[in-house]
């Protein structure tokens, strides 16, 4: 007995029906959500020399749909110098993405692309 089967299968198809494409809407919620439960890790301290205490917290943008970027002068000095004494300690200071993404962040972002992947 023999069984002849043809399978149509378009991974494209499938991959942008699902919302996994780049700047599709799985990208798009990890992005916003990211950005959004960040923010208690990213430390004040040298926003304070200047004249706005939030700003690099509201420096903080979304560019092309998929990249978080911070944009000021010292973001990035302030990233990697987990040795400053940063206001909020030890919740806010450097390291500020990868620390959220090892608290539950990865976990949290993951539940919620499959709650998006499900729509």
């Amino acid at each position: 007995m023999s069984h002849n089967y043809t399978c149509n299968f378009n991974l494209d198809d499938c991959i942008k029906k699902l919302g996994l494409d780049e700047r599709g809407r799985v990208q798009q919620y990890i992005t916003k959500e990211f950005k959004k439960n960040v923010q208690s890790y990213v430390p004040n301290d040298e926003a304070e020399k200047y004249e706005k205490p939030h700003r690099l917290i509201d420096s903080c943008h979304i560019e092309n749909d998929t990249d978080i970027v911070w944009q000021t002068p010292y973001a990035k000095r302030l990233y990697y110098h987990p040795e400053y004494n940063f206001q909020g300690a030890p919740m806010r200071g450097a390291y500020w993405a990868d620390r959220y993404m090892q608290n539950g962040g990865k976990e949290h972002l993951e539940q919620g692309a499959r709650k998006v992947v499900k729509k």
